[in-house]
């Protein structure tokens, strides 16, 4: 067994494949060579780990070669003998494997053989050189193997061994990374910095550099070391976030979404959490987190949820973060220590390049001027030599020459240069497919990509692999499999290669927003005012007058503006960029090339959407379009405003189909449908007038049929149960549907949803792929048995009155939801042994009594709501560390909590709202883990027990709505945010809320004897003193129709009184100049009382241009139950302010800075629950004070 020498063990080397070797192995070869160092070396040789051993050089050469190849191994193995330390070649050795371990993380194993290391040690004390001597003693501290524990020799050979693999195998990242180069060194940097071991503080990382240098690359590395090596550590990689930012118009749905991962929530798509119960949440999580290409300021600050930049608030201690980006002021901004991703140096560059040209580590010696020649263009960049390797991969020598003799007249020895060679040699439908997916296709599954490319191309899959291994494509993993990206600087490419085709229309693919207005809006300017109005029976018809075609330049020249259409094959448009465009009749006529188009509006993000009538920015001739492209294959129209498609369109080849949030009736009318034979998608969903969809007899490889919230669906046509590749079904919503067929035979269903439909009978589903079942808001007259084939890990939503017994799912699921059903007890529980992971239990109204097993049926999250007869929670009869969510909200009946519910220590949320509970077990304290109490509404509360100031995690306390509780004992230390909002009987908030240092929020609007109770002073000095508080913003909520006296600026009342005007001071660099610390802003405002979400914002603007803005982070609740209108105060101090828009150039400096002296407007506003302006909340008037 291995003898633990020393306890300081060395930095990690990574392993990388890159190495020459992957042992060195260092002995005093008179002492060892003939006998355990040969048979090491055959051991390792087994192993196939390669192994060097110096018999191959001459005691006459130089050491330095012998040092050379030591500085290629990533591992030694120092076979410490009698007389190794006679040896001035093992004591060289010795002191270059100590300086590597040192400097780059070497890894070391030492061997004692048949000498005690004590004795190695005393050596090291010995006359001679001092870095001789420190040396010896440094690795023979280390970790290894002595024969006087493993006495027999074979046995210690084979302990040898197995350690040398597990070091290699720790070393290597978890994933296949055989053509990595320099990556070694470039990993322990990164590590280095990162200082896993290091627990007190939190490390932000910067891999700052070009694009395509490998910085998405070193980070995935990194993601992979650390996360196999720390299991205990939450970890996620959030893959670029530039590029989601523009698909998603900004940061906010991703930051929701992303740290919903994190924290495990389930219900991940409500956007209405209170952020700051989730920032506390966070704030006490460990986590390792990758944040991939961060190009601005914005998107750094949205990821540190307000924390303006500083990503190391957001996280526990111990916590680790990578950001990846080109812009150096995003890690500046963030605080983070910035590792500069250098491009490869020459011998680097040969490497990689050549294991895209040859296969394998280094040209033969005919090649190796070609190849030193093809790397000097390329820069050392790692993209361009991976590229241009495949590009001349397997060309004979005159295709070189071509190419090469190609890229040194061009001129240009850029980048793209590089990359459009490689692009040059592609084939004819190799071209296309990249060129496809470059520019319209990005982001798909790799396996529907395939399966859309087989309806054009042949050999799809074998091309699109050709892409990935040509490094033009990319393959990344994601929660739905595989999807293909590709790299930004190919985008550019792509795009670049589309704008050199001459004519607009004779582009190949548009993206432009601006090009695609040119070339479809008409030019005449269209004027909708109604004309005529016909009054029929309460049908208005509206017949639009249209202004005189104005006479464009195209047909001054003589030009035909059809001729321009008929090359575009692919149209990509995002709704939310362009502007109004009014379509011509024939907009579409002569466009015989185009299979691809897609009008997409980002808003609808299916399934988690909610109806707004969002105008549409496309609008066509009163009697529609005369036609579309027969050869269409993908058609996504969003928002589509006609009843349906043209007559005239009659794709045969049409494998996507998606229209959704639009007026349509019916895609064609009439009996003459066209028969889809290539349908693979068809997605309706939220079309509210959809009376029918297209005829699918035909359609047997329809695998997604989406219908969500088609409300005027009056039947499903029964081919549905004949489609046997359907594997996404979702009719939810769809209220007037009542026929279904009575069986769906595909064997490879995963998701059914059928949320709130008027049905009695569920089809049969005989899929044992089923992950996702939901019957929410239905009233089946019997359950499916369906319910059953759920597999492990799925979710399963089942709804009905006629549910009279809790079903015996013997299936771990993610999530079980039980609503609305008449069962009256759950019991026989304790014959499953299983634990879903969340367990919801609502609206079961005749629930009476709940089993003392059911504290053993959920490893999450456990809801329990809208059950009027519980009287009571059972009992937890032993410690428990599973449950770490416990939610029983509107349980009138509930007038007590169990005070054993002390064993549930791993209970960190806690919400009784709306229950008889009057109030909480001392035993409460026990809860060490607790961070949010939640009591809204429960009107029977009449005390908070002492002993919860023990509660030291406990961050978020709302209890607002507690008409008749007085007083309130001592809060925790540690508490963040407090909510008694209308809490009418309270006389005075607790004595020590002043010395509170964390707490940021307090809302106590509502609070009739409070208003009176808490003076004014009390509200100034815990805004001002934030400046001393490690929050970067306080807030206060309270009634009031006044702002404190000490807000220096202040609407008018005569003129708007959401603005205010404020004077900016001119910047000073006198040390005795006072600097702005922060700003303090406050509204008084009064809104509809039946409105339940509100958040308040400002944009600080010069002239038209906004400089700043601030918006609250948490969706604040009114404080409801009112019956009238009342003025509210809302105040803030934010200590740090950002610019708005900034891009984070050098030179960006503050605000207020750079606007000193300007003239500048606040613009006050409240937004409600959909992020629109709330009108019903009117600004009485709002102030503005800068502190010093």
């Amino acid at each position: 067994m291995a003898a633990d020498i020393s306890s300081s063990a060395p930095r990690t080397s990574p392993y990388t494949g890159e190495w020459e070797y992957d042992v060195f192995l260092c002995f005093r070869g008179d002492d060892t060579r003939d006998g355990f160092t040969s048979h090491l070396l055959s051991a390792l040789s087994d192993k196939k780990i390669r192994a060097f051993i110096d018999e191959k050089l001459e005691k006459t050469e130089s050491i330095d070669e012998l040092i050379s190849i030591l500085q290629r191994c990533p591992l030694s193995v120092v076979v410490f003998s009698e007389r190794f330390a006679d040896s001035i070649w093992c004591l060289e050795e010795v002191v270059t494997i100590a300086e590597r371990m040192e400097k780059v993380g070497h890894r070391v194993l030492p061997v004692f053989y048949k000498v005690d290391p004590s004795d190695v040690k005393d050596k090291s004390h010995r006359t001679g050189p001092k870095r001789w001597m420190d040396a010896l003693k440094a690795v023979a501290k280390c970790a290894g193997h002595t024969s006087q524990a493993i006495k027999i020799e074979s046995e210690l050979i084979k302990a040898v061994v197995e350690t040398v693999q597990k070091q290699l195998i720790d070393m290597s990242p978890s994933i296949n990374r055989n053509n990595l180069v320099a990556m070694g060194s470039r990993i322990f940097e990164v590590e280095r910095l990162l200082a896993m071991d290091k627990l007190d503080d939190t490390c932000i990382i910067g891999l700052w550099g070009m694009g395509g240098v490998g910085k998405t690359t070193l980070a995935e590395a990194c993601y992979d070391r650390v996360t196999s090596s720390n299991k205990g550590i939450k970890h996620l990689f959030i893959r670029n976030v530039n590029e989601m930012c523009e698909k998603h118009h900004g940061v906010d749905k991703i930051v929701h979404k992303l740290y919903s991962k994190l924290l495990d929530e389930n219900n991940i798509d409500r956007e209405d959490l209170n952020i700051a119960y989730r920032r506390e949440r966070l704030s006490r999580l460990r986590v390792f987190v990758v944040l991939d290409n961060v190009e601005t300021l914005e998107q750094l600050e949205k990821l540190a949820l307000g924390y303006v930049f500083n990503l190391s608030k957001v996280f526990a201690a111990g916590s680790r973060i990578i950001i990846t980006t080109r812009n150096k002021k995003v890690l500046q901004n963030a605080m983070a220590k910035i590792y500069n991703v250098e491009c490869l140096n020459d011998e680097e560059s040969i490497r990689l390049f050549s294991l895209h040209a040859f296969k394998q580590d280094r040209p033969q010696d005919n090649w190796m001027g070609k190849s030193c020649l093809a790397t000097s263009y390329c820069k050392g960049n790692p993209l361009a030599l991976k590229i241009l390797g495949g590009a001349l991969f397997d060309e004979d020598v005159h295709y070189w020459k071509s190419l090469l003799t190609g890229l040194r007249q061009s001129g240009n020895l850029g980048m793209e240069t590089i990359l459009r060679r490689s692009y040059d040699k592609l084939g004819k439908e190799e071209k296309k497919i990249f060129m496809d997916v470059a520019c319209l296709l990005y982001g798909m599954s790799r396996s529907r990509l395939i399966d859309y490319m087989a309806t054009m191309y042949s050999s799809s899959y074998v091309k699109v692999k050709d892409l990935i291994d040509k490094s033009l494509l990319t393959c990344v993993p994601s929660e739905n499999g595989e999807m293909i990206e590709v790299h930004d600087l190919l985008k550019e490419m792509a795009w670049n290669i589309v704008k050199e085709e001459p004519k607009l229309g004779k582009r190949s693919r548009l993206v432009d927003p601006d090009d695609v207005h040119k070339l479809l809006s008409t030019s005449e300017v269209k004027n909708w005012s109604t004309s005529i109005v016909n009054l029929f029976k309460g049908i208005v018809m509206v017949i639009p007058k249209r202004k005189k075609r104005k006479v464009t330049d195209m047909h001054q020249k003589g030009d035909d503006p059809l001729e321009e259409h008929r090359t575009t094959e692919g149209i990509r448009l995002d709704l939310s960029k362009t502007k109004e465009m009014y379509l011509k009749a024939n907009a579409f006529e002569g466009m015989n090339s185009l299979t691809f188009l897609k009008f997409e509006s980002p808003e609808i993000k299916y399934p988690r959407y909610r109806l707004k009538n969002v105008k549409t920015k496309i609008h066509l001739p009163y009697d529609g379009l005369n036609s579309l492209p027969e050869g269409l294959r993908w058609l996504q129209w969003d928002g589509y405003p006609s009843k349906s498609l043209p007559a005239k369109f009659y794709p045969q080849h049409l494998v996507h189909l998606i229209i959704r949030d639009s007026p349509i009736q019916r895609c064609w009318e009439g009996y003459d449908q066209p028969q889809l034979v290539n349908l693979i998608v068809l997605d309706l969903c939220y079309c509210a007038n959809l009376i029918a969809i297209p005829d699918i007899s035909s359609s047997l490889n329809i695998e997604e049929l989406l219908l969500f919230g088609c409300k005027s669906l009056v039947e499903v046509p029964f081919h549905v149960q004949y489609l046997t590749k359907l594997v996404t079904l979702d009719i939810s919503y769809c209220e007037n549907l009542k026929p279904l067929p009575p069986k769906l035979d595909s064997k490879l269903l995963k998701h059914v949803r059928m949320k709130y439909l008027e049905i009695t009978l569920c089809p049969e589903i005989d899929s044992r792929e089923l992950e996702e079942f939901d019957l929410s808001g239905t009233s089946l007259g019997e359950l499916p048995s369906a319910i059953y084939n759920v597999k492990q890990n799925g979710v399963l939503y089942l709804h009905g009155k006629n549910i009279t017994k809790f079903p015996p799912i013997t299936t771990t699921l993610k999530r079980f939801t039980l609503n609305g059903t008449s069962i009256r007890e759950i019991d026989h529980l304790a014959d499953y042994h299983q634990q879903h992971q969340n367990l919801w239990l609502t609206d079961n109204r005749q629930l009476e009594v709940l089993p003392n097993s059911i504290w053993n049926m959920v490893s999450g999250r456990l809801i329990i709501g809208l059950s009027p007869l519980i009287e009571s929670l059972p009992e937890i009869s032993e410690p428990m560390n599973t449950l770490t969510s416990l939610r029983v909200c509107c349980c009138r009946s509930l007038t007590s909590i169990p005070t054993s519910i002390s064993n549930l220590r791993s209970l960190g949320s806690l919400c009784l709202s709306k229950t008889g509970i009057k109030s909480l077990p001392s035993s409460i304290q026990e809860l060490r883990q607790l961070h949010m109490i939640e009591l809204r509404y429960c009107e029977s509360l009449e005390s908070i027990p002492n002993s919860i100031h023990k509660l030291s995690k406990l961050v978020t306390f709302s209890m607002s709505g507690c008409e008749i509780i007085i007083s309130l004992p001592e809060l925790p230390p540690n508490l963040k945010e407090l909510d008694v909002s209308g809490c009418k009987s309270l006389q005075a908030l607790p004595s020590n809320t002043c010395k509170l240092l964390y707490l940021n929020t307090i809302h106590f609007e509502g609070c009739p004897q409070l208003d009176q109770a808490i003076p004014a002073e009390f509200v100034a000095n815990f805004l001002v003193h934030a400046s001393l508080s490690p929050s970067y913003e306080r807030q206060v909520r309270c009634s009031g129709s006044e702002l404190p006296e000490w807000f220096s600026y202040r609407s008018m009342e005569d003129e708007d009184c959401s603005t205010v005007k404020v004077e900016l001071p001119l910047a000073n660099d006198s040390p005795d100049h006072p600097t702005i610390k922060g700003i303090a802003f406050g509204c008084v405002y009064f809104s509809d009382p039946y409105y339940p979400w509100t958040r308040m914002g400002w944009r600080c603007e010069v002239g038209n241009t906004t400089v700043a803005s601030w918006l609250s982070n948490e969706k604040g609740v009114l404080t409801g139950r009112e019956k009238k209108s009342s003025e509210k105060v809302w105040l803030v101090f934010k200590k740090n302010l950002s610019s708005t828009g900034s891009m984070g150039s050098e030179e960006d400096e503050a605000w207020y800075v750079k606007y000193g002296g300007f003239a500048v407007s606040f613009n006050f506003y409240f937004l409600d629950n959909d992020d629109e302006i709330m009108k019903k909340v009117k600004i009485k008037r709002c102030g503005v004070s800068l502190m010093y």
